[in-house]
């Protein structure tokens, strides 16, 4: 392969010449795969080598976009993960979280578009929704709405009850009363790691990822069961179907569920209970299922609000290419569950 057809392929970003060659940039020392999205340099500063530990002896430093060291490289997948992983860790220092941002050493707009892509949402909502989570996890366990917003991130407080209006539809004290009286949870282990499950004595009000926040700020006790109360019942009972959902004896279930959300959030819901096991739809589908074409971020953002997983199936949603986007419990559990269905359906 001769210089040129290499330009060539560096020109048009061409993926499929990954690991054939690789090109370094004299100007800043650093060395790139052909499909990096990264700013076209001059051709005159540009050095082609057949191997990437050609370019590090040559002194070239690998790209931080494109991670040409690395064998199997998806570098909008891997952006949109660490992305993902520091909004989770750090929701609530701020501090921190936009130190270790910058360090990433993307502009904002491509961070947010490669994240869009990967998880039909942006960062900025996600870390509004991981923010949500948290303080609705410490309101359900009796800390004070100010508590609560303060340890999720918030230093206005207008703000937090804006965003909490958003995503639950209701106001924080509001919520805060509905899990105060005869609610029992019990949390469960699962091939995807551990489920908690809550319940009011008339329905599932949640079966959610647990652990995902951090023990300072996930205080709620591992179980509370109100024995000869219709909540505790509830909750064994979903235990009980779950477990037999995961080993495929079951592909539907019985129980009432009662997710507290806007309108939108419950019209929503209620359609992903209509897709039946083994199958899946696109965001696309489900917003022509409740009648709005137009609605797929909109029902993507509903999506992600979900809070009784699997019950609720909406690990069935994947996005227009086939892609799976994101998942409250994580991409890997998303698979697991989708591949699951697929073998005893």
């Amino acid at each position: 392969m001769n210089d040129d057809k290499m330009w060539e392929a560096v020109v048009n970003c061409d993926a499929s010449y990954d690991g054939k060659f690789y090109y370094g940039v004299k100007t800043t020392g650093i060395y790139c795969r052909p499909s990096c999205k990264s700013k076209l340099p001059k051709r005159g500063n540009v050095v082609f080598f057949k191997t990437k530990e050609d370019a590090e002896n040559a002194g070239f430093r690998p790209c931080k976009r494109c991670r040409p060291d690395l064998l199997q490289y998806d570098p909008a997948a891997e952006l949109s993960k660490r992305t993902k992983e520091l909004l989770d860790h750090y929701f609530n220092d701020r501090v921190k979280l936009s130190s270790d941002m910058k360090k990433m050493g993307v502009s904002r707009k491509h961070l947010t578009q490669v994240f869009k892509q990967q998880y039909q949402i942006t960062p900025s909502e996600y870390l509004i929704q991981v923010r949500i989570d948290a303080a609705k996890q410490m309101l359900q366990n009796g800390i004070s709405i100010t508590d609560a917003a303060s340890m999720a991130g918030y230093e206005n407080l207008s703000e937090f009850y804006d965003h909490f209006r958003r995503q639950t539809g209701m106001t924080p004290a509001r919520y805060r009363q509905i899990f105060a009286d005869n609610i029992s949870r019990r949390v469960m282990e699962t091939p995807i790691g551990p489920l908690r499950i809550i319940a009011s004595q008339e329905a599932i009000l949640c079966v959610e990822q647990a652990g995902r926040i951090s023990a300072e700020v996930d205080k709620m006790p591992t179980d509370q069961i109100i024995f000869g109360n219709a909540s505790g019942e509830l909750v064994k009972d979903c235990e009980v179907e779950l477990r037999e959902y995961f080993v495929g004896k079951r592909k539907s279930f019985d129980l009432p569920v009662k997710p507290e959300g806007t309108d939108f959030q419950k019209n929503v819901w209620e359609h992903l209970q209509q897709i039946p096991y083994g199958q899946t739809r696109t965001y696309g589908d489900l917003a022509t299922m409740i009648g709005n074409k137009k609605a797929s971020r909109a029902v993507g953002m509903a999506n992600h609000c979900n809070p009784i997983l699997i019950l609720i199936p909406c690990h069935r949603v994947i996005g227009a290419n086939g892609s799976l986007t994101g998942y409250a419990a994580g991409i890997e559990a998303k698979k697991y569950l989708l591949r699951m269905e697929k073998e005893y359906a």
